[in-house]
């Protein structure tokens, strides 16, 4: 949907200005209707949900990619629940070994999860660890 594209626009944008490059270097972007990614320079590719969904179904083995990361995860949808599925389906296949890939990273945040699904997110990844950081609200 366009709030994720937006969305995704904004982050790589940001992490791009805080390495003083452009989108489309060391931070890429991939979204429907908008592909900035640099094969030899890109290291941190933002998507949306949808991207990510696709990506996973055509090759769960997911090659070049080490981590994924879920922010915002308390903004629950069926694409992202699809998306943290499948990641999850891609570590327990054994698609990466026999692509002989580094184990899959997953990261998932979230400023305003609710206890119970933290513990719950946590057990789904076979154990994760938490931190827990404080803040304050303004």
């Amino acid at each position: 949907t366009e709030p994720r594209r937006v969305a995704a626009r904004g982050a790589a944008r940001r992490m791009a200005r805080l390495l003083g490059e452009e989108v489309g270097g060391t931070v890429g972007l991939r979204t429907r209707f908008d592909r900035r990614v640099d094969p030899a320079r890109t290291r941190i590719l933002v998507v949306t949900d949808g991207v990510l969904s696709r990506r996973l179904q055509a090759d769960p083995a997911l090659p070049g990619v080490s981590a994924v990361l879920f922010d915002e995860f308390h903004e629950r949808s069926v694409p992202v629940d699809m998306g943290l599925t499948l990641c999850l389906h891609a570590r327990a296949s054994g698609a990466r070994d026999a692509a002989a890939l580094a184990p899959l990273r997953l990261l998932v945040m979230s400023a305003t999860l609710a206890p119970d699904l933290v513990e719950h997110v946590s057990r789904d990844l076979g154990g994760a660890a938490v931190v827990r950081s404080g803040g304050r609200a303004y």
